[in-house]
C-alpha cells in the first residue's frame, strides 16, 4: 500500500529525547521564545474563542485573589507580543490589535478579567500558581486545549492534585517537582513537553478527552492490528509544549501549554525521530501505555515502523 503524502515535520519531536520512564525534562529558553505564533493563527483563535463561548466554566476559572498576578501577566504578555510578533501584533492608544485577523481589545477595559482577555488573542493556555497560605495554590486557569481535562477543576487546589492521575508521578517527582517550582527565576523561563499518539486530530479535545480517545482508538484499533499500513493516515501525535515563568512583581509562576496535532505520516521521512518512537513504545511499561491510551494501538505502530526500516 501507497504511503499517503506527508506533512511538513513536526515543530516539536520531542519523543527524539524522552525515555520510558516520566521525567520533568525543563529546558532553558530564551524570554523571546516564550510565546509562538503559529501560521493558522487565525483559524486556531477562531476554534478557542468557539471553546470559550460555547462553556466558559468548563475552559475557565478563578480565584478573586489572582487579579494581581492575572493583571502582571496580562501585561507581560501584551509586551512580549508588540515586541516578539511585531509583525502581527501593534499597541497604539490602549488598544492592541492583530493584523493577522483584524480583531482588536481595549485593554483599558476592566470590566474584563486580565486572564480571560489575553486568553482572546493568544494560543496558550495559562495556569498561575501562587502561595496561599504558605501553599503553592493553583488560583487561576485558562484551559481550551489540554487533553487532561483537570487544569479548571484545579484551581483552588495544588499541583500535586493535578497530577494525581499520572501514575506513580507524585510519589516519585513531586519534592522534586516543588523544588524546581520553587527555582523559577524572573529571567529564566524553561520549557518542557508532553506528547501522544490519538486518533483525535483536533487540538481542541472534547469535554471528556479521554473517554472520546478511548472511544476513538477503540474504533480504530482492530483496522491497525489487520493492516498497520493505516497506521500514518489513522494517528496524529499530539505535543504539548509547556513553559514555567515567574513573574517578578506578584512572584507567581506563570503555566502555559501550547497544543500542537500532526499526522503520523509526517514522521516517513524523518528516520531519526521513527527509530526514537519505535524504542521508546517498545519499552514503555503496560502502565505507562495504559496513561497514555496507547497500549491498544502500540503493537501496529511498531510494525509500521519497522515496515519503513527494511
Amino acid at each position: 500500500m501507497a504511503h499517503p503524502p506527508f506533512a511538513c515535520a513536526p515543530f516539536f519531536r520531542p519523543y527524539r529525547r524522552a525515555t520510558p520512564a516520566f521525567q520533568l525534562g525543563l529546558q532553558a529558553i530564551r524570554p523571546s521564545e516564550w510565546l509562538l505564533l503559529d501560521r493558522d493563527y487565525e483559524v486556531l483563535m477562531r476554534d478557542k474563542r468557539a471553546q470559550f463561548a460555547s462553556a466558559p466554566d468548563r475552559f475557565y476559572k478563578t480565584l478573586a485573589g489572582s487579579l494581581p498576578a492575572q493583571r502582571e501577566l496580562h501585561a507581560m504578555v501584551v509586551s512580549h507580543l508588540v515586541t516578539e510578533h511585531a509583525a502581527v501584533f501593534s499597541l497604539n492608544h490602549g488598544t492592541l490589535t492583530c493584523g493577522t485577523d483584524r480583531c482588536s481589545w481595549n485593554l483599558t477595559d476592566a470590566s474584563v478579567e486580565p486572564l480571560w482577555q489575553l486568553s482572546d488573542f493568544v494560543q496558550e493556555d495559562f495556569m498561575l500558581l501562587e502561595d496561599v497560605d504558605s501553599r503553592l495554590t493553583i488560583t487561576a486557569a485558562s484551559n481550551a486545549y489540554s487533553s487532561s481535562g483537570r487544569l479548571v477543576k484545579s484551581v483552588g487546589r495544588d499541583v500535586h492534585w493535578a497530577h494525581e492521575p499520572v501514575p506513580t508521578l507524585t510519589s516519585r517527582l513531586g519534592s522534586r517537582i516543588d523544588r524546581i517550582l520553587a527555582s523559577v527565576h524572573d529571567d529564566a523561563p524553561c520549557a518542557r513537553y508532553n506528547w501522544q499518539l490519538t486518533p483525535l486530530r483536533s487540538v481542541f479535545f472534547p469535554s471528556d478527552p479521554h473517554a472520546a480517545n478511548q472511544s476513538a482508538l477503540n474504533a480504530v484499533s482492530t483496522q491497525l492490528r489487520e493492516d498497520p499500513s493505516l497506521v500514518p493516515s489513522l494517528l496524529y501525535l499530539r505535543v504539548e509544549r509547556q513553559t514555567l515563568r515567574r513573574l517578578p512583581e506578584t512572584r507567581a509562576i506563570a503555566f502555559s501549554i501550547h497544543t500542537y496535532s500532526d499526522p503520523l505520516s509526517s514522521l516517513i521521512p524523518d528516520a531519526v525521530s521513527r527509530t526514537a518512537l519505535r524504542e521508546l513504545l517498545a519499552s514503555y511499561p503496560q502502565e505507562r501505555l495504559e496513561y497514555n491510551e496507547m497500549d491498544g494501538i502500540h503493537g501496529p505502530v511498531i510494525a509500521w515502523l519497522d515496515s519503513l526500516a527494511d
